[in-house]
């Protein structure tokens, strides 16, 4: 019977440790059992090199996506930090914004108010002058009748004196001549004044209507400053809206830097274990925000400059023109003041001749008659 050997005696034989002289295998299938554990051996050994080996490589890698995922946390809070303080100078601008708009439209407002009392002021004083002018025309159909009676009077004397009805011409002092001139002179007067008086209510009137256009013009700009404002805040809160919708997540870089001869003998069990790690790996580099920040606030105030710009415009030609109606009412208060007729300047214009003087003659020559 041939001797048996177990697969101790082969591994000792291996090691060196069986020498028995004369003990051979005894057939070709124990020396191919031995060769296939040698192989066997062999293999295990360098499967277990290639695993140590791919195990220090996973730990290396795991390290470096550590220390990725550290830098992507601390560049996630530096974008949260800068994104708050971002929020924080656009409520500031945003509060200066409604705090300027406000001002704006509280001064707009007494504007109007100004505006509004002015109107009703010349309004009165138009309805004052209406009043005058009319009293001034029933004056001047008053004196144009006595007018027209005392020329009247005065042909029908001419006219008796000639057929020889009336002896004595002297003694009749209801035709004279100088008190048609004088009456004359007073309704030259009266319509002086009374054209003064019109031109004045034109002015008023062209002045109400400028202001009118002035108020309606102040009103305009109101509702367009309001829908800038509305404009501004709307736009405020779409960029915060826009930024917060654009806080993503951005994916970890995936581990692609093995050769190709390894993972070709790495299992599948180990790829996808490199590739997908666990969640306590994923979730620390979340919540990255690749966002744009720009700078939004100095947009929006020079593009408010311009309203700023059409209100103080707005503002000198209303005090130009309220400037312009006080000077033309002045002037023609004072013209109508000094006004006299063709006859009265000429008499005055005469040296050491003064209008009292003038009446006083007037009245002597009245008397002597």
């Amino acid at each position: 019977m041939s001797n048996v050997h177990t697969l101790n005696d082969i591994k000792d034989r291996e090691g060196g440790s069986y020498k028995k002289p004369g003990h051979w295998l005894g057939s070709a299938y124990e020396q191919e059992l031995e060769k296939k554990l040698r192989s066997i051996t062999e293999f295990n050994s360098e499967i277990n090199d290639l695993s140590e080996k791919l195990v220090n490589k996973y730990n290396e890698r795991e390290k470096e996506f550590e220390n990725k995922a550290s830098q992507l946390i601390a560049s996630t809070t530096k974008v949260r930090s800068q994104l708050i303080s971002e929020r924080k100078s656009h409520l500031e601008s945003q509060h200066e914004l409604e705090a300027k708009y406000t001002a704006e439209i509280k001064s707009l407002k007494s504007n109007i108010k100004t505006l509004k009392r002015e109107a009703t002021l010349t309004q009165k004083a138009s309805s004052a002058d209406k009043v005058q002018i009319l009293s001034l025309e029933t004056k001047v159909r008053e004196l144009e009748g006595k007018l027209d009676d005392l020329e009247l009077d005065q042909v029908l004397h001419d006219s008796n004196v000639v057929g020889g009805l009336i002896d004595e011409p002297a003694q009749i002092n209801s035709s004279d001549p100088k008190e048609i001139d004088s009456l004359r002179l007073e309704l030259e007067q009266v319509r002086g004044d009374l054209s003064s008086k019109k031109y004045e209510i034109e002015c008023m009137e062209k002045g109400i209507e400028s202001s009118k256009n002035i108020y309606n013009q102040m009103i305009d700009s109101l509702f367009l400053t309001r829908s800038n404002l509305i404009e501004a805040n709307r736009s405020l809160r779409e960029q915060l809206a826009l930024k917060d919708n654009n806080e993503v997540d951005r994916p970890p870089p995936p581990i692609n830097n093995l050769k190709e001869n390894e993972s070709e003998q790495v299992p599948k069990e180990l790829q996808l274990s490199a590739l997908n790690p666990p969640p306590s790996q994923i979730f620390s580099a979340g919540g990255v925000e690749a966002v744009s920040l720009p700078a939004t606030a100095p947009i929006v105030t020079s593009s408010l400059m311009s309203p700023m710009l059409i209100y103080f415009i707005l503002t000198l030609v209303l005090i130009t023109i309220i400037w312009f109606m006080a000077r033309k009412w002045w002037n023609s208060r004072k013209k109508s003041n000094i006004e006299y007729s063709p006859y009265q300047n000429y008499f005055l214009s005469s040296p050491g001749i003064s209008e009292a003087e003038l009446y006083d003659r007037r009245r002597l020559v009245g008397d002597r008659n």
